[in-house]
């Protein structure tokens, strides 16, 4: 078998078992009711916390990924998902659960270190399939999860605690996957293959000092004009603004449903009885949000022509689910309205990554897509502060909800004046061509 194929096959594997976590969809209802920690805690005291973690490591782990040359990353991604697991089925108390997050904020941050590997270990002639694999292997290992979770949930074969230890075995059989990815010799900036030719030769000489100012200011410098190469075109501006901005409110949305979903089975004009079908709905989405990515990716569509009220009816519509989600007492309702939600976020991202990857050099992937990360999660977090800490508003989950709503709505209020003042400027040109 070809060396690509087996790194590719290796990857698959930990994308796999990493993301098989059945106990996830469970995980407030877990919380309530076996570890004894309030909803107010967890939602206003130690979910943030995730926020904050993974925003503060997020820039420093992206760049120690690249100087380290990724591997030892993804291994340190893998035992920080062991550590978490661990802390989560014997860890006692909020204190437990505030280092819980911690610990998965910091596993989010590495995730870098999974999504770049192969752009410095594959040739650039297997990019496509191999992404195309290892998006392949997570969507499985979520579907998966979520099938299991909800199966063994319902038949009374497992409880919410017991789901943790097939969690724990799954992340620690990735560990294992991790250590057999192969070595890389180069990265995207701190190890190229080639040395930039323009740097004055005074910045190289014999002393280990001056290599590693050098090199500092070498990788200073490719980053810079990475940049702004990306970032000087307006169309990878717009659909990163996108990106940033929508990522944002769907990282809210994830952290804080279940939460929601507690509130209307316990409201008193609940129409469905106290069993939860969170396993059931997060397979779904997946299942379903993996086809459209995958099917839109046929589709031929001018998104240079209908990007701007694409965006802008995607993101409306999202709001409104938001909405509805926020006032909803029946279950059902609520799960529809998530599934529609992440499967639109889905596949505009899906777009989105697309579009922005075919506007900049190949070597700055995941410079960018780490930036709109990062702004994603620089905007979460005041989100966070603001609505859900309990040191800003503390909002109960309706009023959250009702807060995300308005917040996409406004994202879309923003596209559809882009889109108007695009079209009227084609409008004009038209015009002066006759």
């Amino acid at each position: 078998m070809e060396s690509w194929k087996v790194t590719a096959l290796i990857l698959c594997g930990f994308g796999l078992f990493k993301e098989f976590r059945p106990s996830e969809p469970f995980f407030t209802e877990y919380l309530m009711n076996y570890k004894g920690i309030s909803q107010e805690d967890i939602v206003h005291v130690a979910f943030p916390i995730w926020t904050y973690t993974y925003l503060a490591t997020l820039a420093v782990i992206f760049l120690v990924t690249d100087f380290l040359r990724y591997k030892s990353v993804i291994i340190f991604e893998g035992i920080a998902y062991v550590v978490t697991w661990v802390l989560i089925t014997w860890g006692e108390g909020l204190t437990s659960l505030i280092l819980v997050e911690v610990c998965y904020g910091i596993v989010c941050s590495t995730e870098v270190a999974y999504y770049t590997y192969i752009y410095a270990k594959v040739n650039r002639e297997h990019y496509q399939k191999v992404t195309s694999y290892t998006y392949s292997a997570i969507f499985a290992g979520r579907f998966l999860g979520g099938v299991v979770a909800q199966l063994l949930v319902s038949f009374d074969l497992m409880n919410y605690h017991e789901l943790n230890y097939i969690s724990l075995s799954c992340v620690s059989i990735a560990v294992i996957f991790s250590l057999l990815l192969p070595s890389v010799n180069t990265s995207i900036y701190f190890h190229r293959e080639k040395t930039v030719t323009e740097y004055n030769t005074f910045e190289i000489g014999n002393s280990a000092n001056q290599t590693r100012l050098s090199k500092i200011k070498q990788t200073g410098r490719y980053l810079f004009e990475d940049f702004k190469d990306a970032y000087s075109s307006s169309y990878v501006f717009k659909w990163s603004l996108w990106w940033a901005v929508a990522t944002a409110g769907h990282l809210q949305v994830i952290n804080y449903i279940q939460a929601l979903w507690e509130i209307i089975v316990n409201s008193s004009g609940s129409t469905v009885d106290s069993q939860l079908y969170n396993g059931a709905v997060e397979a779904i989405h997946t299942l379903l949000s993996a086809i459209l990515a995958f099917g839109v990716g046929h589709v031929k569509i001018s998104w240079a022509t209908y990007g701007e009220i694409f965006l802008a009816l995607v993101s409306l519509a999202q709001g409104g689910l938001l909405l509805l989600m926020s006032q909803t007492n029946n279950l059902y309702i609520a799960y529809a309205s998530y599934i529609l939600f992440r499967m639109m976020y889905q596949v505009v991202i899906t777009i989105a990554s697309a579009e922005v990857a075919q506007k900049i050099r190949e070597d700055s992937y995941a410079l960018i897509f780490g930036i709109n990360t990062f702004v994603a999660l620089a905007i979460q977090t005041i989100l966070t502060l603001i609505v859900a800490d309990d040191v800003g508003l503390a909002l109960g989950e309706r009023s959250q909800f009702k807060i995300y709503g308005g917040y996409h709505g406004l994202l879309g209020l923003f596209f559809v004046i882009v889109a108007f003042f695009v079209i009227m400027r084609k409008c004009r040109a038209v015009k002066q061509n006759r």
